[in-house]
C-alpha cells in the first residue's frame, strides 16, 4: 500500500504546509484508541467535527484503489472547505493507494469491508479521524449515486463513475466533480441537513431525505448523483453552503 501525507495548518482560513507524524497505539496496531467510536451513525459526529471541545485536530485517511486517485484540486478544496467550517488548529490528510478488490459494483457492506480491512487511522486523544474511500466501481444499488455518507466518519465516492461523468467535452473538469461529491458527503457528517446537526430554519428537502431544499445549495439532493454533472457547466467552482445549512452548521458549533 503506498501512502503519501499532507499537513495543513488552519489560522484564520489560511493553509501552510508543514509535515506530521501520525498517531496509533504501537502495542497493538489492530486495537488502536476508541476503536469502535467510528462504528456510529451518519451525524452522529457532528459536534465533535464542528466543535474543538473533545477533539482540536482532524485527520482525514483518504483510501484510493490504483488508477482512481482524487486530484491535488480536489484535496486543496476539501481543506479549504474544511478551513471555514470546522473548529479545527490543524486537519492532516493521508493519502493511501491499494489495488482493486475485486468488489465493483459496491454495496455499502462491501465498503465496510474494505474500510475494516484498510482503515488504519483512529481517534487518539484529542485527534478526530475521518476515512474516504475512493472506489473503482460504481454503487450496487443505484449507478447514478457518485457518493455516499455511511457512519459517523465514514464516506465513499464512485469514482470510477465519477471520472466517466467527468473531464470530457461537454462535462465538467474532474476536481469540480470530485470536490462537490466529496464536499457534500462531509456535509452529511457534519450533521447536514436535520442528521445531527438541528435545523435553525425550515429547508430540509423531505422529500429527497436528509438534503437542503435550496437547488444551488451544496447540500442539494442532486449534488450526490449524475444529475449534478449540468449543473456544473460553466461553474468555476464547488457550489456554496446556502445561509440556512451555514447557520445550522453555526449553532452547532461551527463556523
Amino acid at each position: 500500500m503506498k501512502q503519501a501525507t499532507f499537513f495543513l495548518l488552519l489560522v484564520s482560513g489560511f493553509l501552510f504546509s508543514c509535515s506530521n507524524d501520525d498517531s496509533q497505539d504501537s502495542d497493538n496496531p489492530n486495537n488502536p484508541p476508541d476503536s469502535n467510536y467510528h462504528l456510529q451513525g451518519v451525524g452522529d459526529s457532528a459536534e465533535d467535527l464542528l466543535r474543538q471541545d473533545n477533539f482540536n485536530t482532524l485527520t482525514i485517511e483518504v483510501l484510493y484503489v490504483s488508477g482512481f486517485q482524487p486530484t491535488d484540486g480536489t484535496i486543496s478544496n476539501l481543506s479549504a472547505f474544511l478551513g471555514n467550517r470546522l473548529n479545527k488548529s490543524s486537519v492532516n490528510v493521508t493519502l493511501n493507494e491499494i489495488s482493486s478488490p475485486g468488489l465493483a459494483p459496491y454495496s455499502v457492506n462491501e465498503i465496510i469491508d474494505v474500510e475494516e480491512e484498510y482503515r488504519t487511522a483512529f481517534n487518539d486523544n484529542s485527534e478526530l479521524t475521518v476515512f474516504a474511500f475512493f472506489a473503482d466501481g460504481s454503487f450496487s444499488d443505484n449507478n447514478n449515486v457518485l457518493g455516499v455518507a455511511y457512519r459517523n466518519t465514514s464516506v465513499a465516492l464512485f469514482e470510477q463513475r465519477i471520472q466517466e461523468l467527468s473531464g470530457g467535452v461537454g462535462q465538467p473538469s474532474q476536481t469540480l466533480l470530485e470536490s462537490t461529491v466529496l464536499q457534500h458527503e462531509f456535509g452529511h457528517i457534519m450533521g447536514l441537513v436535520n442528521v445531527g446537526t438541528p435545523l435553525q430554519s425550515n429547508h430540509q428537502d423531505e422529500a429527497h431525505g436528509k438534503h437542503c431544499d435550496v437547488q444551488d445549495c451544496l447540500m442539494y439532493y442532486t449534488a450526490e448523483t449524475g444529475d449534478v454533472v449540468s449543473n456544473l457547466i460553466g461553474l468555476g467552482s464547488v457550489p456554496d453552503l446556502d445561509s440556512q445549512c451555514i447557520a445550522d452548521l453555526q449553532a452547532n458549533g461551527g463556523r
